[in-house]
This record gives structure tokens, sequence and C-alpha cells, in this order.
């Protein structure tokens, strides 16, 4: 930032009380290096520059040494070049705000992301310990094993039923003759409430299929 721009900035940046010593900084600045401000500061010029173009009696025109105020009509050049200066300063803080909101919608994501993939899994953890619970009450020695989104049910090393969550609901599946896990029967697979449910179905066996 050099030139005429620099001139006006330097004429309204002075004593920031949110920003200590960044009016001293731009006030010693030459032009030479790209000056270097925190987004906060970045705002703050923003916010301070609106408000002189937006001064109800003119553009004020502050001189420090001597001092003295007058206010020039928004046609001034001085005014054009400080609405210019605005103009570019706030386009930067438009686009760094920006990347600071994709930034934290992603962030967010990957948070709801976790707390889905922990809520998920202490819930299989849960419904693994109650599945073993109907086993061991009934002495079974089956057990389940979490495998995708559901649970197979193990017996001699080899995998006899499998129970899934379908929507709220539990699903009780069988190793068909076309090697594949499928729904029990033509009505839409035999559905229960509650994980225990269906982990009696297993054991109970009522069509023979599992055992």
């Amino acid at each position: 930032m050099t030139g005429a721009g620099l001139v006006e900035l330097k004429r309204h940046a002075h004593e920031i009380p949110a920003c200590p010593g960044l009016g001293r900084r731009i006030q010693k600045y030459s032009g030479q290096k790209p000056l270097v401000i925190s987004r906060d500061e970045l705002d703050w010029l923003v916010a301070v520059l609106d408000a002189v173009l937006h001064d109800p009696k003119g553009y004020p025109c502050v001189q420090y040494d001597p001092w003295k105020l007058e206010y020039a009509p928004r046609t001034d050049e001085r005014c054009v070049i400080c609405q210019r200066l605005y103009d570019r300063l706030n386009s930067e803080s438009e686009r760094l705000y920006e990347i600071s909101r994709k930034r934290w919608i992603k962030l967010k994501k990957r948070e709801k992301t976790r707390e889905r993939r922990k809520a998920e899994k202490d819930k299989a953890d849960v419904s693994m310990s109650r599945i073993q619970a109907v086993f061991r009450k009934r002495r079974c020695p089956a057990f389940p094993a979490k495998v995708s989104w559901g649970y197979n049910i193990y017996h001699e090393g080899q995998a006899v039923s499998r129970i899934r969550p379908r929507d709220n609901w539990w699903e009780v599946l069988w190793w068909s003759h076309r090697d594949k896990w499928e729904s029990i029967g033509d009505l839409g697979g035999v559905i229960f409430e509650t994980v225990e449910e269906a982990a009696q179905y297993v054991l109970d066996d009522p069509m023979g299929i599992f055992w």
C-alpha cells in the first residue's frame, strides 16, 4: 500500500482502543514492505473507514500537527481515494471471512461425523452386550461379532445367523442356499422390536435353519 491510499489510511488510523499499537505501526509504515496485520485489526480498520465514509457532516479531513479538522464533500478526491481503500480492505475482510466460514463448516462436519461414529460404536457395544447376555443366560456357546452394520452369530467357527438393525427394529437373517445372507420368509423378513428378542429367536430356531 503506497501513495494517496496510504495517506488516507494514516489520516484516520490513529488510536484504535481495541488494537493497541496498530495506529503507531501504520503511522510509521512507509509502504516499502507489505503491511502485516491480524484479522481483527483488518476488521477494525474496515469499521473505522466505514464510520468515516458515513459521517453525516461529510468526509472528515483530519490534520494532526497542527490539529485541524475540516469536512470535505463526498466528491472530494480524498474521499474517493478513501472509498477505494475501504472497498479494497472490505473485500479482503470478506474473503478471509468466507475462508474462515468454510473451515468452520468443515470442522463442524468432522465433529458431527466423529460424534455419529462414536454414538454408533457405543450403540454397537451395547447391542453386542445385550446379545451376549441372552446367550449366557441360555448357556449357549455361540457368540456375536460386529460385522459391517450388523452382528454375525458364530458357532463352532461358522456363522449361523445374522442380526442387523432395520430402521427402529431388528431383523434376523439366515445363510441361504444362494450362499448369502437373506431375509427369512417371503413376507418381508423376521422383525423384532428389541435385539434381545432377535437373539432369542436365533436360539429357539423355530424353523430349524440356524443350528
